[in-house]
């Protein structure tokens, strides 16, 4: 109750909308949510091509859980294989990709921001497209 408070009289203080506050304290799974939203889960794919011709695409961690990849409306989550709990979202994903597709099985390496140490490797699983319905 406390922090909301604070949350409170800070936004009032600097005249900012509150809601981005909690839009970053949102749990894992209640951001991933909020990203399928209206969206049904398609077929598994192995692979997904990170440089689709158009561009319009984004990408964004799931802290601990997951990678979701934009490309035009579709968005493409990926859960990793054995999770990847040290995903934050102060970490760095660096991945090496063999061509112009990530694929199950790639390694996403996790690097501490601003220092760039190594904190952890996590393996990509499939892909799960999600459409608009």
């Amino acid at each position: 109750m406390r922090n909301l408070i604070h949350a409170t009289l800070i936004a009032g203080l600097i005249g900012a909308p509150i809601a981005p506050v909690f839009a970053a304290r949102l749990s894992p799974e209640a951001r991933l949510a909020q990203i399928t939203q209206g969206r049904v889960a398609g077929k598994p794919v192995s692979c997904i091509n990170l440089s689709p011709v158009g561009g319009n695409n984004d990408s964004e961690k799931i802290a601990g859980l997951a990678m979701a990849y934009r490309q035009g409306s579709t968005w493409y989550v990926n859960r990793f294989d054995g999770g990847c709990p040290r995903l934050g979202e102060d970490t760095i994903v660096v991945t090496r990709l063999h061509s112009s597709q990530l694929c199950r099985g790639d390694t996403a390496d996790l690097r501490m921001s601003g220092a760039n140490i190594p904190v952890g490797t996590c393996i990509f699983g499939d892909f799960v497209p999600y459409t608009k319905e």
